[in-house]
């Protein structure tokens, strides 16, 4: 990027609500490039210097930039935090952020903020194209990992989780609280929004890594990894075990109350549909079995991957061989809402234990674990209720520990054959559509 004369009007002025954020820490070689390119496009560009220790200060002095300086380097989080609070206070309603490294083109910022215009409430994030020459191997691998366990934990599909090329809808993040101070304050911050009900757009960008030899970066692989990893596991753990209720940031579309019995019925039973992943538009008519074929069809070729679905009827094939008889599609529903997997398939494998198989699984069940357990299989010949009882008492635990080896082999075998199944279903899916688009006959043409 070159350095080229600021334009007085340029296209996102004061007035709109936007503004530009750039955190910065020693990267005074290429900081004054994007600060001068992101004010061709944006009014106002708030610098956070977080305690440089180069002359990035005499740079900045020269650009026009609104800057905010730490004492100390405090770390991303923190300086994106302050940025965001001095944009409130200049009265401003939305943030863009973009890295000081010059990784990412600012004049795509006017992509973003567009995309912001659309969906004020919702954090808009430049998914950036790693295809492209120079691009780390590791920064590849990190981005794939970090995708996959924030889906999990909030079950929306982020394209580029590390990307700090963001809109902030300022509201929003100044009322959250984030235990991130660095590099992981960017992936927190998206789950906590999700958990408020902001939606997270994704808009493809352009990214431009330098060759190894000129490449400034202040991400430690030890301990930068270390704190992603524990950011995760308490993102998932603590969301999949103690769901507890999350700071709402978005009021639900659709109030629990809407004036009337008959209209709060209507709403809680297009909650149910939405919760159990059916579209509005699946035609459910006919008898049971018409109506099953059409829901087997929607959750085979519309909805989710084969991984996803294998993964949904893995968990309830499992819970379906569990002794909690009765509760098993409870238990399914649960954990398919926990992990945002398909609940209806999750729910429908739990009747692998259905009518007589309940018995026998039951019975396999019992007999595994008296078998690990070194336990005698027959009832003692005594009307001791001591020893009755200990019997009863030996025989669930024996049940409970062959439920787990019967569940997770159930799990294994009805997962993959979900996803092999699956997939040759599309595949047959694509060839038969295939084939009927090469075996269509012409439009007949004009005779000359």
């Amino acid at each position: 990027m070159t350095s080229q004369a600021v334009p007085e009007n340029p296209p996102i002025d004061a007035a709109s609500g936007y503004c530009v954020v750039v955190p910065t820490y020693n990267n005074a070689g290429t900081v004054a490039a994007v600060v001068r390119g992101a004010m061709r496009v944006c009014q106002t560009v708030i610098v956070v210097d977080d305690g440089c220790t180069d002359n990035t200060a005499e740079v900045l002095a020269q650009t026009g930039a609104v800057v905010v300086r730490h004492n100390r380097n405090r770390g991303k989080g923190v300086a994106l935090r302050t940025g965001f609070r001095k944009a409130a206070e200049l009265g401003y309603t939305h943030a863009v952020t973009i890295d000081s490294d010059g990784q990412h083109f600012p004049e795509e910022i006017e992509k973003l903020v567009a995309a912001s215009r659309q969906s004020p409430d919702a954090v808009v994030i430049g998914a950036r194209d790693m295809s492209g020459e120079h691009v780390p191997g590791r920064s590849t691998f990190g981005r794939m990992f970090s995708n996959f366990w924030l889906k999990v934990a909030t079950g929306v599909d982020v394209g580029d989780t590390q990307s700090g090329f963001r809109v902030y809808p300022l509201r929003h993040v100044n009322r959250l609280f984030c235990w991130g101070r660095r590099f992981t304050y960017e992936c927190e911050v998206i789950i906590r929004m999700a958990w408020g009900g902001c939606p997270v757009i994704n808009v493809p960008v352009r990214v431009y890594y330098p060759p190894k030899g000129e490449r400034v970066s202040h991400f430690h692989p030890f301990w930068d990894n270390v704190r992603f990893t524990c950011l995760y596991l308490y993102a998932n753990f603590s969301h999949l075990l103690v769901p507890l209720p999350h700071k709402r940031l978005v009021r639900r579309a659709e109030p629990l109350w809407q004036g009337s019995p008959g209209k709060t019925i209507a709403g809680l039973w297009r909650r149910a549909r939405r919760l159990a992943a059916l579209p509005d538009d699946l035609k459910m008519e006919g008898g049971p079995i018409r109506r099953a074929r059409a829901l087997v069809r929607y959750l085979v070729h519309e909805k989710n991957t084969p991984g996803e679905l294998g993964l949904a009827v893995g968990i309830g094939a499992f819970w379906g061989c569990s002794p909690w008889i009765g509760f098993h599609w409870m238990l399914a529903l649960y954990s398919a809402t926990r992990v945002h997997l398909n609940r209806i398939a999750c729910v429908a494998a739990t009747n692998v234990s259905f009518g007589p198989l309940t018995g026998a699984i039951t019975v396999a069940n019992i007999w595994l674990g008296k078998l690990l357990l070194g336990q005698p299989l027959l009832l003692p010949r005594t009307t001791n209720w001591q020893v009755l009882g200990r019997f009863a008492w030996q025989s669930f635990g024996a049940w409970l520990l062959g439920s787990v080896i019967v569940g997770l082999a159930a799990a294994f075998a009805f997962g993959l054959g979900t996803l092999y199944g699956v997939r040759a279903l599309r595949r047959r899916r694509v060839t038969n559509v295939a084939a009927q688009t090469v075996e269509a006959p012409a439009a007949p043409g004009k005779v000359g």
